[in-house]
């Protein structure tokens, strides 16, 4: 019983991504690509107002210390996106029907894996590391004021140079870890949600 539950709840899942209707696909379309250059807009000068307040007067260990969380930040939500799209939905509704909390938010998320990879990875992931490389230029200047013999530029080139190297290899080893536990993934980001989502009807 509960298997030909299960299958028909696939099976509704796959018409509601094969649908051949088109008009309503594409207006909402077009309403997403506006809410995402806002929500991109408000993300950006968010973060780069916290960054610039934060790294503006700061110590060489705190501008470490935010650009570290920078870049975790930014290769897990990379991690997330990845996961998302990845994801086989079939072993979520299986969760579903066994009643495993965070089931249904993880399922939400598969069906809306373009959006949620897009605010992932190009929302949140790129301007974690555009900033986290914005970051990079304090620490250079505050090394130079500490050995001003050291020519500023390769100071800061290298300082940019190390930040983009840990930030790819972390999205690398990310992306890797995604595709082979998406599952897991996504139930573990559903359940993290779930919290909010009862704490938000609380």
């Amino acid at each position: 019983m509960e298997n030909d539950k299960l299958n028909k709840e696939y099976e509704q899942y796959k018409v509601e991504i094969f649908s051949t209707t088109t008009k309503p696909k594409a207006k909402s379309n077009k309403v997403w690509l506006v809410q995402i250059f806002f929500v991109s807009l408000c993300f950006s000068i968010m973060f780069a107002l916290i960054s610039e307040l934060m790294l503006a007067n700061a110590s060489l260990a705190l501008s470490l210390f935010l650009i570290v969380l920078l870049v975790v930040v930014s290769v897990i939500f990379d991690l997330i996106g990845m996961a998302v799209t990845a994801c086989s939905i079939r072993p979520l509704l299986d969760y579903k029907q066994k009643g495993i909390r965070g089931a249904d938010v993880s399922i939400k998320l598969v069906k809306n894996a373009d959006k949620i990879s897009c605010i992932c990875t190009d929302v949140v992931g790129d301007i974690c590391s555009i900033l986290s490389g914005a970051g990079g230029v304090t620490i250079s200047i505050i090394l130079i004021s500490y050995f001003p013999q050291f020519n500023s530029i390769l100071m800061s080139i290298l300082i940019s140079s190390i930040i983009a190297s840990i930030s790819v290899l972390g999205k690398a080893i990310g992306k890797t870890y995604a595709i082979n536990n998406s599952v897991k993934v996504v139930l573990a980001t559903g359940k993290l949600l779930s919290l909010f989502k009862k704490t938000s009807k609380k």
